[in-house]
């Protein structure tokens, strides 16, 4: 096996925002999930600087066996943009593969910044063929401790399966080491144009160079998901929760934790992700 975050924001209908500091800290990616639930990216503000290698294990219900991965992945800042890059090895339903990404979040200006993401990978029916996530933030407020966010994803799976979505999302930070955070997804599955919206709530605790504990619970529809080279579940609501814990146990380096629970009306997965990360 290989290497590779004053209260609830903004409910208008429906919750949004986008994912913040230690959200991305936690599992890699979950490629099961059509680009309308979990397994689509969310935009992110980066703990910068950093590498970071683990291992997951995840057993599922029905018959359905086991997950194990192990992923790598990196950070560093250059100027005004953050690059990162990832490098993530799953088997998964009877197949494995490794499913790689770059990405760049580029300040504008101390009001807005923008992020792309590009990925692909080899083997592995589960993971994309082509993946693209794009996002612009802006802050608000004296303090700039709200912030709106838009984005854009396509994922393209390795069967004739495509999804087009629309993100909004908002982040609060408080003055004390919390942070708020909820977003939806507005996803369309094609053949078929089915429509599959999703939402997530995530608060987080803690600060730099001591630890961030980050809960992220969501649910929603799912257009469709592949089991199989050929065999897919489609149109079905399903739900999720995450526990990350990013725990620095010296200056530098420190370990990283999450478990996770998914739901779907077929089979039940839980598991989780240990990961070592050094920062430099």
């Amino acid at each position: 096996m290989k290497l590779f975050y004053n209260t609830a924001l903004v409910l208008i209908c429906v919750s949004v925002t986008a994912l913040g500091v230690n959200a991305q800290e936690g599992a890699p990616v979950d490629p099961a999930q059509s680009a309308s639930q979990a397994g689509a990216a969310v935009p992110e503000k980066i703990l910068t600087n950093f590498v970071e290698a683990g291992g997951s294990y995840r057993e599922l219900s029905s018959g359905y066996g086991h997950w194990t991965g192990g992923y790598a992945r990196g950070v560093v800042v250059v100027g005004r943009n953050t690059v990162s890059a990832e490098a993530n090895e799953q088997y998964e339903f009877g197949d494995k593969g490794i499913y790689m990404a770059a990405g760049d979040t580029y300040v504008v200006n101390s009001d807005w910044y923008g992020s792309l993401t590009l990925g692909s990978s080899s083997g592995g029916f589960f993971w994309p063929r082509f993946r693209a996530d794009g996002f612009l933030s802006k802050k608000w407020s004296e303090r700039k401790q709200f912030i709106t966010t838009v984005g854009f994803g396509y994922y393209m799976s390795k069967d004739a399966h495509r999804d087009s979505n629309l993100f909004l999302g908002a982040t609060y930070y408080f003055n004390k080491p919390w942070l708020v955070e909820s977003g939806v997804r507005l996803n369309v599955s094609n053949p078929g144009a089915v429509f599959a919206p999703s939402a997530f709530v995530a608060i987080t605790q803690g600060r730099n160079k001591h630890h961030y504990i980050s809960l992220n619970v969501g649910a929603g529809q799912e257009g469709y998901q592949l089991i199989g080279p050929e065999t897919v579940l489609t149109r079905f609501a399903s739900q999720t929760a995450t526990l990350t814990w990013r725990q620095w146990l010296g200056r530098n380096w420190g370990l990283n934790l999450a478990a996770d629970y998914y739901h779907n009306p077929f089979y039940q997965r839980d598991g989780g992700v240990i990961g070592f990360f050094r920062e430099f």
